[in-house]
């Protein structure tokens, strides 16, 4: 991920956090991941450009859990140097038991964020913040993840199916798709 992307994905992830004001691990990613879905499917333009890996409990952004577990101390800042700047903006809760609880440090900067952004992140934080635990991983399992995870379990999730698993139109999906090939070009 580029230092701009980094940016833009610390800046969402203290977005939800400060909706909830402390909130668990689960949480963040399926409100990120609903959000993510409609954006792609309606403006065909993800929020974040993190890769989602299928684990067991749904869809999970791989960049955003890193810089979580180096904050918990389950992985080393050396690994991964560029996601120290989100790492360092939030905090587990202090009792190992508690680990999955984040709080954040600073306010995000909603310079790094569009309309559109906060539009489906507020509208997902609305769905789904009071849904529990196993409903949010069970409304997770879409067509995307399934796909995912009946390949090889921990895998990675293709993004043109995000879009579709959130009913994007067959001409979206092909601007998505050109979209996604120029990025390859250009690097």
């Amino acid at each position: 991920m580029t230092q701009d992307e980094i940016l833009k994905l610390k800046a969402v992830a203290l977005y939800i956090i400060s909706k909830f004001g402390e909130v668990d691990i689960l949480r963040i990613f399926k409100i990120l991941y609903f959000a993510e879905k409609e954006h792609y499917a309606k403006y065909g333009r993800r929020i974040v450009n993190d890769t989602y890996f299928a684990l067991e409990r749904g869809p999970v952004p791989s960049a955003l859990y890193d810089a979580i577990k180096i904050s918990q101390g389950k992985s080393s800042l050396t690994k991964f140097p560029q996601l120290g700047v989100i790492s360092n903006s939030i905090c587990v809760g202090s009792d190992v038991s508690l680990d999955y609880i984040i709080t954040a440090n600073e306010l995000p900067d909603m310079s790094e964020l569009s309309k559109s952004d906060i539009l489906c992140l507020d509208k997902s934080f609305i769905e789904n913040k009071d849904l529990d635990y196993n409903t949010l991983s069970e409304k997770s399992h879409d067509i995307a993840w399934t796909d995912a995870w009946s390949k090889s379990k921990n895998s990675v999730i293709n993004p043109i199916l995000i879009a579709k698993a959130a009913g994007a139109n067959d001409a979206m999906i092909e601007y998505i798709k050109e979209k996604e090939l120029i990025n390859e070009l250009i690097g």
